[in-house]
Order: C-alpha cells, then sequence, then structure tokens
C-alpha cells in the first residue's frame, strides 16, 4: 500500500514539531509522508501550486482560508479544540488533543477508506511467511516481529506464532497476558481433537497485541510441554488458524532446534526466511546445519530450499563472507541498526524506521505485491 501523504496546516509550531518527531521515530516513518505549514500565506501557495495531497489536516483558522479560495476537491480533516467551530464544507472533525498514534490512525483510515478499503487483494488466502536460523542471537525474532507488526500497520490481518523451544518474543509487549486461555492449554486441544477427527477451535486463546498490530497467542512459559509438541499438532495448529479465513498473513516464527515443530513450519509455509549474519563462525554452522538436514531428510531439504529465501541481517552494505553453499543466495539484506547495541528497552526494537522500511521493502520484493511498500521518502516534514 502507498505512504499517505498529507498536508498538515497547523499555526502552532509547540503542536506541530513534537508531532512531527513522533511520526518520524516510529512505524508511522514508512507510512505518512507529511508536509507541514505554519504559516498560512505559505500553505495558500503550496496547495495552489497544483499539489494533490490524499488528505489535508489543519487548524480551522487555516483551513477555512484553503476552503474559502475555492470548492477543493480534497479531503479535509479540521483539528477541533474545546467547543471550537468546524469549517464549512464536508469534512471530518477529530479532537486536536489525544494519544498521538489514535489521532494519526484516523488520518490513515479516512484516507483508506476514500481509496475504497485498507486491505490489500488476496489471491491466494493466508499466506503463511516463515522465520527461521541455525544461529541463536541473529535477530530472527526481532525480524518476525517486526514484520507482523509492519503488514498489520499497512492495513493486512496478521496473526503471529511463535514455535521457538523458548519463546523469545516474551520480551516484547505482545499485549495483555489475560484475556485468552494459557497457550499449554491449546496444546492439550490439539492432542484432543486429533483423536476425535474434529476442528480444532483456537478463538477462545487469541490475544490482540496493540503493540504488534497482530493477533497473538499468550506466550508459552512451559518448555517441556512446548518439546512435546508434535508434526501433527504444529501442523493441526497452523492450518486451524489460516482456514479460519481471517488473516491475510502468519508469520511464523520457528528455530532449527524445535525438531518436528520446524518441520511442519516448512510444510505449512509459502515463504521462508533464513536469517543470517556475515560473520565466519555464523556463515560456517548455517551451512553445517543445511547439510546435515539434506542428509537426514533430501526430500524435506529439496522442498525447503524451493521456499527459502536468505536474508543477511546486520547489514553493513557489503559481505565479507561468501554464502556456505552454492545453491543459496543472497536473497535481501536487513540493516544494522547502531542503537541496538545495547538495548534496555524492548520497546525500541519495535520502532526503527529505517528497519521498517526494509523489512517492507523485503516483504513486498518477495511477495510480488509492489503496493505492500511505500514509495518516496518517509515521513519527510517541510516548515513553512
Amino acid at each position: 500500500m502507498q505512504p499517505v501523504r498529507l498536508v498538515l496546516a497547523v499555526q502552532d509550531k509547540g503542536y506541530v514539531e513534537p508531532l512531527l518527531h513522533y511520526i518520524q521515530c516510529s512505524e508511522y516513518a514508512v507510512i505518512v509522508q507529511v508536509t507541514a505549514f505554519t504559516r498560512a500565506e505559505a500553505f495558500l501557495q503550496f496547495m495552489e501550486s497544483g499539489s494533490r495531497p490524499d488528505l489535508v489536516v489543519g487548524d480551522t483558522e487555516l483551513l477555512n482560508a484553503w476552503l474559502s479560495a475555492g470548492e477543493p476537491s480534497l479531503p479535509w480533516i479540521a483539528l477541533i479544540e474545546g467547543g471550537e467551530g468546524k469549517p464549512e464544507g464536508d469534512g471530518l472533525t477529530v479532537s486536536k488533543y489525544q494519544p498521538l498514534s489514535r489521532l494519526l490512525e484516523s488520518w490513515i483510515q479516512y484516507v483508506r477508506e476514500r481509496r475504497g478499503g485498507a486491505k490489500m487483494d488476496r489471491t491466494e488466502g493466508t499466506r503463511i511467511i516463515g522465520i527461521t536460523s541455525a544461529l541463536g542471537g541473529c535477530g530472527k525474532t526481532t525480524t518476525a516481529v517486526n514484520m507482523a507488526k509492519q503488514l498489520g500497520v499497512m492495513g493486512s490481518k496478521v496473526f503471529y506464532l511463535n514455535l521457538e523451544t523458548v519463546n523469545s518474543s516474551a520480551v516484547f509487549p505482545i499485549g495483555p497476558e489475560r484475556g485468552g486461555r494459557p497457550f499449554s492449554r491449546l496444546l492439550y486441544d490439539l492432542k484432543a481433537v486429533q483423536e476425535t477427527g474434529e476442528e480444532a477451535d483456537v478463538e477462545p486463546y487469541i490475544l490482540r497485541s496493540e503493540a504488534l498490530k497482530c493477533d497473538v497467542f499468550a506466550p508459552n512459559r512451559h518448555i517441556g510441554e512446548l518439546m512435546e509438541m508434535t508434526f501433527d499438532d504444529t501442523k493441526t495448529l497452523i492450518q486451524s488458524i489460516s482456514g479460519s479465513g481471517r488473516y491475510d498473513f502468519i508469520v511464523l516464527d520457528s528455530d532449527w532446534v524445535a525438531g518436528e515443530r520446524f518441520q511442519a513450519l516448512v510444510t505449512e509455509s509459502h515463504l521462508l526466511w533464513w536469517i543470517l549474519l556475515d560473520d565466519l563462525i555464523g556463515m560456517f554452522k548455517s551451512g553445517a546445519q543445511l547439510n546435515d538436514l539434506e542428509r537426514q531428510d533430501p526430500d524435506l531439504f529439496r522442498n525447503m530450499m524451493a521456499k527459502s529465501r536468505f536474508i543477511v541481517n546486520r547489514y553493513t552494505g557489503s559481505l565479507a563472507n561468501s554464502l556456505p553453499r552454492s545453491d543459496m543466495s543472497f536473497d535481501g539484506a536487513l540493516p544494522y541498526i547502531p542503537s541496538w547495541k545495547q538495548v534496555r528497552q524492548e520497546e525500541i526494537l519495535l520502532c526503527s524506521p529505517i528497519f521498517q522500511r526494509e523489512i517492507l521493502k523485503l516483504c513486498g520484493d518477495m511477495l510480488g505485491e509492489t503496493r505492500i511498500m511505500p514509495s518516496g521518502s518517509t515521513g519527510d516534514a517541510a516548515y513553512a
């Protein structure tokens, strides 16, 4: 989906500057492109130049000056404070002071409704993207949760499913621990329905994560129970989620040592991202694991390689080490983020516009959907 191009016309710089800073430092940097004005003459000159943004947002005084100049066909939203009156015309009004995420969502939703809906075209039902790695600490789960979040922010219905032996996504602000049944109970239900032949009902276990903009299960806290999860258990779970028809994407996050869970991930995924690191030991371990799988299960290996894409994380511009196998290709890269070197707040890992932009670009390239990736600058603003 293309970014929302909007013009912001507010006289108060003390309001505009924090808002632009928030956009540039959040996931909205890849969704919204802002041109901001605080002076009426500059705003009117820009609008008279023939510019066609998706939306004009402004305070009452500047919007009235623009609207009185003619009958603009562009949609607009007035930022209203207290009992202030609404400008004349067919526009929307929203409260000027409210949580910024809610404010921006109201703008984005208004544009999407006028475009004819936020949802991307679905040609293949639910698309399942697996994220895995032969390495620990390579940024696999950070990649997976950022992918789930960005696809959700762009308007898709997403489910994030963590199948790691130790669920590292639990360190992220997934959402409420209450409201859904525990994952251990779900494992019990999966085994029960396989004996009776009934369909698994995962609905009571689903939680909405506002932090990730997608649906999730409560993180599993019992390693022993997860290690008992079989291929059939995992396949039943994935198919129950995809068969619900509720989701455009399922993002599966699983480590190599997951055993039968990993085999199910390979079988059920439409696309499989391998996260690599450009270091000598990392490349060696990735190659060794692939070699071992090829020896143990050639059929699974061929199936896996047909849908695998190899992504180098923490990429700095060039590869210092060659890929360990001739049938591996350098399919994409995710940037090195220096500010992540020592992170004490997990939310920071979800708030890099650069990383988010590259996630969406890779998704668009590999899924063959150019509309997934915003074009142009990200969150740029101009004062006048």
